[in-house]
């Protein structure tokens, strides 16, 4: 999952369970102006969001120490980890405390803070390990990788259901402001639903332009629809951020059940084509829940097949065909970046060229295919010399170069054109 939407959900879980007991807005002779906050509910909010967006500070890492393979071997390791969780907590919270003091915000008590950094950072692990990325949560005593391949690294509509409750609840906090707050609020989100429409039709993963009439509807009603009877301002914060993470349960409960149809539908088309397969993976594609990518590693290949659920009709079925014994490829796998590739690649295929009197071998994983790759695939098929080129590559491309006597002479990620 992003930074952001941890971040957001960080946020969110804080002001469910950390926020204390607020007082909703009212009407009435006497009665508040606005909604009034616990007094550790400042403190407590953002401990929660920073403690879910924490674990990603190892993308500083690969950087720093310049390893060009820090987002495979590092990214996602100790700051990830359920073994290591209760020493982040347990720092944070003693760096939070004099932070706290100096910015005069009112804080839990240390045991407490160092529960709410806990939660958060355990939301941040929950959300990473459905990704297919891969996520070492038992480092240091076990790099395995853990990864259930139920949602995209990128979930547009998980991000919506985390953000768009507590904008709501903020429109609903002071009564005089709710025109304004309410309809920039879903002026924003309608003109994000549009903007995702843009990119998915860019990369590859349109939709039906209806869908953004039906998101935009669908946001108004959330935004305006309390306003009725005026029982959104007696709604209490934590009230709207924990209906909000009941509606995130259950898309994940969904996305576990879409991936257990797509892994069978995958498994079905594999025994159809009396495949012998050796590996076998359903893969969530952008923007939604309704495309699945099916990987098949075989003794002739990688199929990659792609459908839509529910109905699991087959959209397209490519062999990827490379090169498996080369002694180039056997010389490039004593490399030590080369293993943390594969270590980290779960269908790799290779292709080995010879160019301008030297020989290239690369490696890609397919798990990161782009869709639209017929020309890529051809190459692997039937290769010819000198026709593979950059622009033709999916990404994390790794690539190493021998000279005519059989020498490394570079090696490192392949950058497109």
């Amino acid at each position: 999952m992003d930074t952001i939407t941890h971040g957001i959900v960080g946020a969110l879980v804080g002001k469910a369970f950390f926020g204390g007991e607020d007082e909703p807005a009212s009407f009435g002779p006497g009665a508040t102006s606005a909604a009034l906050s616990s007094p550790t509910a400042k403190a407590a909010i953002v401990a929660c969001m920073i403690g879910s967006t924490f674990p990603d500070i190892d993308v500083f890492a690969g950087p720093l120490a310049r390893n060009p393979l820090a987002i495979m071997e590092w990214h996602r390791n100790v700051t990830h980890s359920l073994v290591m969780l209760p020493v982040w907590a347990v720092l944070l919270a003693a760096l939070s405390l004099p932070l706290a003091r100096w910015l005069r915000w009112e804080a839990p008590p240390f045991t407490t803070l160092a529960g709410i950094y806990a939660a958060g950072l355990l939301s941040h692990i929950f959300l990473d390990v459905p990704t297919s990325f891969g996520t070492m949560t038992w480092s240091p005593l076990n790099y395995s990788r853990v990864s259930w391949d139920w949602i995209f690294i990128i979930d547009f509509t998980f991000s919506t259901i985390a953000l768009a409750p507590q904008l709501a609840a903020w429109c609903y906090r002071e009564p005089a402001k709710f025109v304004w707050r309410a309809g920039a609020a879903w002026a924003a989100l309608s003109a994000g639903v549009v903007a995702v429409y843009k990119f998915a039709e860019v990369a590859g993963y349109g939709f039906p332009a209806w869908v953004v009439g039906i998101a935009s509807a669908i946001l108004a009603a959330l935004f305006f629809a309390p306003r009725i009877r005026v029982s959104g301002f007696r709604w209490k914060r934590a009230s709207w951020s924990r209906v909000a993470l009941a509606v995130l349960c259950t898309y994940m409960l969904s996305a576990g059940l879409a991936h257990r149809r797509a892994l069978a539908y995958t498994s079905e088309w594999a025994a159809s084509r009396h495949l012998q397969v050796e590996s076998l993976a359903a893969l969530p594609l952008p923007p939604t829940l309704t495309h699945w990518a099916g990987i098949v590693t075989t003794p002739e290949g990688v199929w990659r097949t792609t459908f839509p659920l529910p109905s699991g009709k087959l959209e397209s079925a490519e062999l990827y065909a490379g090169a498996n014994s080369d002694r180039y490829i056997a010389e490039a796998k004593t490399l030590r970046d080369v293993q943390v590739y594969l270590w980290f690649a779960r269908f790799p295929i290779w292709q080995v060229e010879h160019v301008h009197g030297a020989t290239v071998a690369e490696v890609t994983d397919v798990r990161f295919f782009r869709q639209n790759l017929q020309a890529w695939n051809k190459q692997l098929r039937t290769p010819s010399p000198g026709t593979l080129t950059q622009a033709n590559l999916p990404g994390f491309t790794f690539q190493i170069i021998f000279d005519a006597t059989g020498n490394v002479i570079s090696h490192g990620f392949k950058r497109p054109e």
